[in-house]
């Protein structure tokens, strides 16, 4: 499991929309929405492929202007621990 942290700035009057787009994708939580224009959501998937996947897909909303990766937390992806440590199969 994939666990990643977003902060997206949205156009003002726009978030709603934004937002409602957002909870159609896979594994999306919104958490906070923050001066009308900021959306806090994780976003959690089962690799670290299907995760870029899915964040690839902010930049077809209408709506968001800058998306901000906060936090990722991959320990449980087998292929990463595996480049992490440097263990092939």
């Amino acid at each position: 499991m994939v666990i990643s942290g977003f902060m997206l700035i949205t156009v003002k009057g726009k978030t709603d929309a934004v937002v409602e787009q957002l909870k159609k994708l896979p594994g999306i939580e919104v958490h906070h929405i923050e001066q009308e224009v900021k959306v806090i959501l994780t976003l959690e998937a089962p690799s670290v492929d299907e995760s870029y996947r899915i964040g690839e897909a902010f930049k077809e909303i209408d709506g968001i202007v800058s998306i901000c990766l906060a936090y990722t937390n991959f320990e449980d992806d087998e292929a990463m621990q595996h480049q992490s440590t440097g263990i092939q199969q």
